[in-house]
Protein backbone atom coordinates (compact mmCIF):
# COMPACT_ATOMS: atom_id res chain seq x y z
CA UNK A 1 0.00 0.00 0.00
CA UNK A 2 2.33 2.21 0.80
CA UNK A 3 4.46 1.16 -2.32
CA UNK A 4 1.88 2.23 -4.27
CA UNK A 5 1.15 5.77 -2.60
CA UNK A 6 5.10 6.56 -2.75
CA UNK A 7 4.44 6.40 -6.49
CA UNK A 8 1.47 7.79 -7.09
CA UNK A 9 2.70 10.76 -4.89
CA UNK A 10 5.92 10.63 -7.27
CA UNK A 11 4.53 10.86 -10.13
CA UNK A 12 2.18 14.08 -9.07
CA UNK A 13 5.06 15.92 -8.23
CA UNK A 14 7.23 14.80 -11.37
CA UNK A 15 4.11 16.14 -13.29
CA UNK A 16 3.43 18.93 -11.45
CA UNK A 17 7.27 20.13 -12.32
CA UNK A 18 7.40 21.52 -15.78
CA UNK A 19 11.50 19.78 -16.09
CA UNK A 20 9.90 16.95 -15.75
CA UNK A 21 7.30 16.93 -18.24
CA UNK A 22 9.99 18.51 -20.65
CA UNK A 23 11.93 15.69 -19.90
CA UNK A 24 8.97 13.17 -20.37
CA UNK A 25 7.93 14.73 -23.68
CA UNK A 26 11.64 14.46 -24.99
CA UNK A 27 11.55 10.65 -24.31
CA UNK A 28 8.40 10.26 -26.20
CA UNK A 29 9.67 12.35 -29.43
CA UNK A 30 12.83 10.23 -29.48
CA UNK A 31 10.94 7.22 -29.14
CA UNK A 32 8.40 7.87 -31.71
CA UNK A 33 11.58 9.22 -33.95
CA UNK A 34 13.06 5.56 -33.60
CA UNK A 35 10.09 3.94 -34.20
CA UNK A 36 9.05 5.79 -37.85
CA UNK A 37 12.32 4.99 -38.78
CA UNK A 38 11.63 1.41 -37.93
CA UNK A 39 8.28 1.55 -40.24
CA UNK A 40 9.80 2.97 -43.57
CA UNK A 41 7.45 1.04 -45.59
CA UNK A 42 4.25 2.09 -43.86
CA UNK A 43 4.35 5.85 -45.00
CA UNK A 44 0.22 6.25 -43.75
CA UNK A 45 1.34 5.37 -39.90
CA UNK A 46 4.89 7.22 -40.51
CA UNK A 47 3.45 10.27 -41.34
CA UNK A 48 1.59 10.21 -38.18
CA UNK A 49 4.51 9.41 -36.11
CA UNK A 50 6.18 12.14 -37.53
CA UNK A 51 3.61 14.55 -36.77
CA UNK A 52 3.51 13.66 -33.19
CA UNK A 53 6.99 14.18 -33.46
CA UNK A 54 7.03 17.33 -34.61
CA UNK A 55 4.48 17.83 -31.92
CA UNK A 56 6.45 16.84 -28.78
CA UNK A 57 9.12 19.28 -30.29
CA UNK A 58 7.03 22.13 -29.94
CA UNK A 59 5.25 21.53 -26.99
CA UNK A 60 8.95 21.46 -25.54
CA UNK A 61 9.96 24.44 -26.92
CA UNK A 62 6.90 25.73 -25.33
CA UNK A 63 7.51 24.30 -21.63
CA UNK A 64 11.14 25.82 -22.60
CA UNK A 65 10.32 29.54 -22.64
CA UNK A 66 11.98 31.83 -20.78
CA UNK A 67 14.41 29.14 -19.48
CA UNK A 68 17.04 31.04 -20.39
CA UNK A 69 16.83 33.39 -18.25
CA UNK A 70 17.12 30.83 -15.43
CA UNK A 71 20.31 29.39 -16.94
CA UNK A 72 21.84 33.11 -16.64
CA UNK A 73 21.05 33.00 -13.04
CA UNK A 74 22.83 29.84 -12.32
CA UNK A 75 25.67 30.99 -14.34
CA UNK A 76 25.69 33.89 -11.69
CA UNK A 77 25.56 31.23 -8.53
CA UNK A 78 28.49 28.96 -9.70
CA UNK A 79 30.49 31.80 -10.14
CA UNK A 80 30.64 31.13 -6.60
CA UNK A 81 32.21 27.32 -7.02
CA UNK A 82 35.66 27.54 -5.09
CA UNK A 83 36.98 24.85 -7.71
CA UNK A 84 38.29 26.88 -10.54
CA UNK A 85 37.72 23.93 -13.06
CA UNK A 86 33.93 23.30 -11.80
CA UNK A 87 33.13 27.03 -11.96
CA UNK A 88 34.74 27.73 -14.93
CA UNK A 89 33.38 24.44 -17.00
CA UNK A 90 29.89 24.73 -14.84
CA UNK A 91 29.30 28.39 -15.72
CA UNK A 92 30.34 28.78 -19.00
CA UNK A 93 27.85 25.42 -19.86
CA UNK A 94 24.79 26.87 -18.19
CA UNK A 95 25.55 30.56 -20.40
CA UNK A 96 25.72 28.12 -23.62
CA UNK A 97 22.73 26.65 -22.74
CA UNK A 98 21.17 29.88 -22.20
CA UNK A 99 21.92 31.18 -25.81
CA UNK A 100 20.81 27.37 -27.22
CA UNK A 101 17.74 27.99 -25.53
CA UNK A 102 17.05 31.90 -26.83
CA UNK A 103 18.14 30.68 -30.74
CA UNK A 104 15.96 27.64 -30.24
CA UNK A 105 13.12 30.50 -29.08
CA UNK A 106 13.58 32.14 -32.20
CA UNK A 107 12.79 28.65 -34.42
CA UNK A 108 9.77 28.35 -32.58
CA UNK A 109 8.27 31.89 -33.23
CA UNK A 110 9.33 30.91 -37.09
CA UNK A 111 7.56 27.65 -36.63
CA UNK A 112 4.76 29.15 -35.35
CA UNK A 113 4.52 31.70 -38.36
CA UNK A 114 5.09 34.82 -36.24
CA UNK A 115 8.16 35.85 -37.60
CA UNK A 116 9.41 34.74 -41.08
CA UNK A 117 13.41 33.86 -40.85
CA UNK A 118 16.16 31.51 -41.90
CA UNK A 119 15.30 28.21 -39.77
CA UNK A 120 17.88 26.19 -40.99
CA UNK A 121 20.73 29.27 -40.07
CA UNK A 122 19.53 29.86 -36.12
CA UNK A 123 19.50 25.86 -36.31
CA UNK A 124 23.18 25.69 -36.72
CA UNK A 125 23.49 28.60 -34.67
CA UNK A 126 21.90 26.80 -31.78
CA UNK A 127 22.80 23.59 -32.62
CA UNK A 128 26.46 25.26 -31.57
CA UNK A 129 25.82 26.52 -28.22
CA UNK A 130 24.26 23.01 -27.60
CA UNK A 131 27.62 21.18 -28.78
CA UNK A 132 29.81 24.02 -26.75
CA UNK A 133 27.51 23.24 -23.42
CA UNK A 134 27.89 19.37 -24.02
CA UNK A 135 32.01 19.55 -24.20
CA UNK A 136 31.98 21.93 -21.37
CA UNK A 137 30.38 19.18 -19.29
CA UNK A 138 32.22 16.31 -20.33
CA UNK A 139 34.94 18.47 -20.12
CA UNK A 140 33.71 18.57 -16.18
CA UNK A 141 32.93 14.90 -16.39
CA UNK A 142 36.67 13.94 -16.94
CA UNK A 143 37.71 15.89 -14.28
CA UNK A 144 35.49 14.46 -11.84
CA UNK A 145 36.68 11.44 -13.17
CA UNK A 146 39.99 12.42 -12.76
CA UNK A 147 40.17 13.30 -9.02
CA UNK A 148 37.49 10.33 -8.24
CA UNK A 149 40.88 7.94 -9.18
CA UNK A 150 43.15 10.26 -7.59
CA UNK A 151 41.56 9.79 -4.52
CA UNK A 152 41.12 5.96 -4.73
CA UNK A 153 44.66 5.43 -5.38
CA UNK A 154 45.97 7.56 -2.42
CA UNK A 155 43.29 5.54 -0.37
CA UNK A 156 44.93 2.16 -2.48
CA UNK A 157 48.33 3.48 -1.80
CA UNK A 158 48.04 3.90 1.62
CA UNK A 159 46.79 0.78 2.32
CA UNK A 160 49.75 -1.05 0.73
CA UNK A 161 51.57 1.45 3.12
CA UNK A 162 49.82 -0.36 6.19
CA UNK A 163 50.12 -3.41 4.69
CA UNK A 164 54.09 -3.12 4.24
CA UNK A 165 54.06 -1.99 7.99
CA UNK A 166 52.07 -4.83 8.96
CA UNK A 167 53.66 -7.52 6.77
CA UNK A 168 57.35 -6.46 6.97
CA UNK A 169 59.78 -4.51 4.42
CA UNK A 170 59.98 -6.98 1.47
CA UNK A 171 56.14 -8.11 1.39
CA UNK A 172 55.41 -4.46 1.68
CA UNK A 173 58.04 -3.09 -1.04
CA UNK A 174 55.85 -5.49 -3.07
CA UNK A 175 52.36 -4.78 -2.43
CA UNK A 176 52.93 -0.92 -2.17
CA UNK A 177 54.23 -1.02 -5.40
CA UNK A 178 51.56 -3.27 -7.17
CA UNK A 179 48.39 -1.93 -4.73
CA UNK A 180 48.13 1.13 -6.61
CA UNK A 181 49.10 0.06 -10.29
CA UNK A 182 47.40 -2.98 -10.80
CA UNK A 183 44.73 -2.39 -13.00
CA UNK A 184 44.30 0.91 -13.17
CA UNK A 185 41.44 0.61 -15.68
CA UNK A 186 39.43 -0.98 -13.23
CA UNK A 187 40.04 1.90 -11.03
CA UNK A 188 38.48 4.02 -13.43
CA UNK A 189 35.86 1.88 -14.03
CA UNK A 190 34.97 1.58 -10.43
CA UNK A 191 34.94 5.06 -9.26
CA UNK A 192 32.71 6.02 -12.19
CA UNK A 193 30.30 3.07 -11.56
CA UNK A 194 30.54 3.85 -7.59
CA UNK A 195 29.33 7.53 -8.19
CA UNK A 196 26.15 7.30 -10.23
CA UNK A 197 25.47 11.08 -10.52
CA UNK A 198 29.29 11.46 -12.52
CA UNK A 199 28.51 8.29 -14.25
CA UNK A 200 24.66 9.51 -15.75
CA UNK A 201 25.94 12.80 -16.71
CA UNK A 202 28.90 11.58 -18.24
CA UNK A 203 26.47 8.94 -19.81
CA UNK A 204 23.78 11.40 -20.95
CA UNK A 205 26.27 14.00 -22.44
CA UNK A 206 28.11 11.73 -24.91
CA UNK A 207 24.68 10.13 -25.98
CA UNK A 208 23.68 13.96 -26.70
CA UNK A 209 27.00 14.66 -28.55
CA UNK A 210 25.90 13.13 -31.51
CA UNK A 211 22.68 15.76 -32.02
CA UNK A 212 24.30 18.43 -32.54
CA UNK A 213 27.00 17.66 -34.47
CA UNK A 214 24.22 16.15 -37.08
CA UNK A 215 22.70 19.17 -37.22
CA UNK A 216 25.71 20.79 -37.66
CA UNK A 217 26.74 18.43 -40.34
CA UNK A 218 30.13 17.53 -38.77
CA UNK A 219 28.76 13.43 -38.18
CA UNK A 220 26.20 11.91 -40.60
CA UNK A 221 23.72 9.79 -37.49
CA UNK A 222 21.09 7.79 -38.96
CA UNK A 223 17.54 8.72 -37.44
CA UNK A 224 17.42 5.39 -35.90
CA UNK A 225 20.97 6.21 -34.19
CA UNK A 226 19.65 9.88 -33.16
CA UNK A 227 16.27 8.26 -31.92
CA UNK A 228 18.57 5.27 -30.04
CA UNK A 229 21.04 8.01 -28.21
CA UNK A 230 18.14 10.60 -27.38
CA UNK A 231 16.27 8.22 -25.81
CA UNK A 232 19.21 6.97 -23.40
CA UNK A 233 19.85 10.57 -22.49
CA UNK A 234 15.99 11.26 -22.37
CA UNK A 235 15.91 8.47 -19.63
CA UNK A 236 18.64 9.79 -17.63
CA UNK A 237 16.95 12.82 -17.68
CA UNK A 238 13.90 11.77 -16.22
CA UNK A 239 15.76 9.52 -13.69
CA UNK A 240 17.58 12.76 -12.75
CA UNK A 241 14.15 14.72 -12.14
CA UNK A 242 12.65 12.03 -10.56
CA UNK A 243 15.61 11.32 -7.91
CA UNK A 244 17.15 14.32 -7.59
CA UNK A 245 19.86 12.29 -5.55
CA UNK A 246 21.07 10.53 -8.99
CA UNK A 247 21.60 14.40 -10.51
CA UNK A 248 25.17 15.85 -10.34
CA UNK A 249 25.59 19.26 -8.68
CA UNK A 250 26.31 21.83 -8.77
Amino acid sequence: MSTSSDLITGIIKFGGQTNGRDKFFRLVQYSVKLIWWNLKNKNDLVEKLKKLESSMSMTRKLLRMGKSLDFIQAALKSLHIKDDVIRWTVTLSKISQSMFLLFDHIIYFHNLGIIKTDKAKWSKISAQFWFFSLALNLTRNFYDIANLVKLEMSKQQKRGNEMQYSNGETTATYNGRRTPNAGALSVVVQCVCDNKPVFLDLVKNVSDLVLPLNTLGKVNASTGVQGSLGIISSMIGVATVWSPTLKLVP
